[in-house]
């Protein structure tokens, strides 16, 4: 599909997944009294003048009444859903779709259930957090070394495309520096990444492994997560702050 950039999406009634197809499906009051959609199951609920898209589908289970949302809701700024405990059913007023990119990538994630979605969500107390603070303390000094000789041929190379990439790559895996956890669960990290004032000196190794990992793990998705941070400075960044981390526990 052709992806629309720096536009402002609303919301006229129609199932915004079905609309990124080229498709106009009809969005009916379901037995939770959020409306849904006839055929993917996505769920919205209205505070004007926003319409917020719910991170769990629905199963079907509409009202009797034949009210479409397109008969009564026009023009409404789209955003994603509250992601705070209690307020899951409420727009997030700073998270506005800005184009279908985002859009899409939103919905990839909203889960099949309530159940799902609540099984998913991030843990911060999450056994796998000490065992991967374990792991990391556990890298050699020549593993940091490789790592860092891999990063810097990178700089000399064409980007994502260069075999020193290619190379770098694989390391982070090989390290298991990229693991396992519920990283597009991980609203923090997100906000990390976005926000221009981020001091990355004040990051932990921990924290540092998440953020590769949601990058590279992303990228899987849109195909530009990777090119996006290794352009912006930000994987220079991380790995930056993980060399004097790994520098500073050398001298304790």
């Amino acid at each position: 599909m052709d992806y629309i950039f720096n536009q402002q999406i609303y919301f006229d009634g129609y199932c915004p997944e079905s609309m990124l197809k080229g498709e106009k499906v009809e969005m009916r009051l379901n037995e939770m009294d959020f409306w849904e959609s006839e055929k993917t199951g996505l769920q919205m609920t209205i505070f004007p003048p926003f319409a917020a898209i719910l991170q769990w589908r629905g199963d079907g289970k509409f009202r009797k009444s034949k009210d479409v949302a397109s008969a009564k809701h026009h023009g409404l700024l789209l955003t994603k859903a509250q992601v705070k405990d209690g307020s899951e059913i409420y727009p997030d007023e700073k998270e506005l779709f800005n184009n279908t990119f985002e859009l899409e990538e939103y919905i990839y994630f909203v889960d099949k259930s309530y159940e799902e979605y609540k099984e998913n969500k991030f843990n911060p107390n999450d056994p796998i957090f000490e065992k991967q603070e374990a792991l990391l303390k556990s890298i050699t000094k020549d593993q940091y070394a490789e790592l860092v000789s891999l990063y810097k041929e990178i700089k000399k190379s064409d980007g994502t495309q260069s075999k020193a990439f290619q190379t770098f790559h694989e390391k982070l895996y090989e390290l298991k520096i990229i693991f396992d956890f519920k990283w597009m669960k991980w609203y923090e990290g997100l906000a990390i990444l976005t926000d221009v004032n981020t001091d990355y000196s004040k990051l932990s190794l921990l924290q540092i492994s998440m953020l590769l990992t949601a990058i590279f793990r992303s990228d899987r998705f849109d195909d530009v997560s990777i090119k996006q941070n290794l352009d912006n400075g930000i994987i220079k960044k991380l790995i930056e702050q993980f060399v004097f981390n790994f520098k500073s526990r050398e001298t304790l």
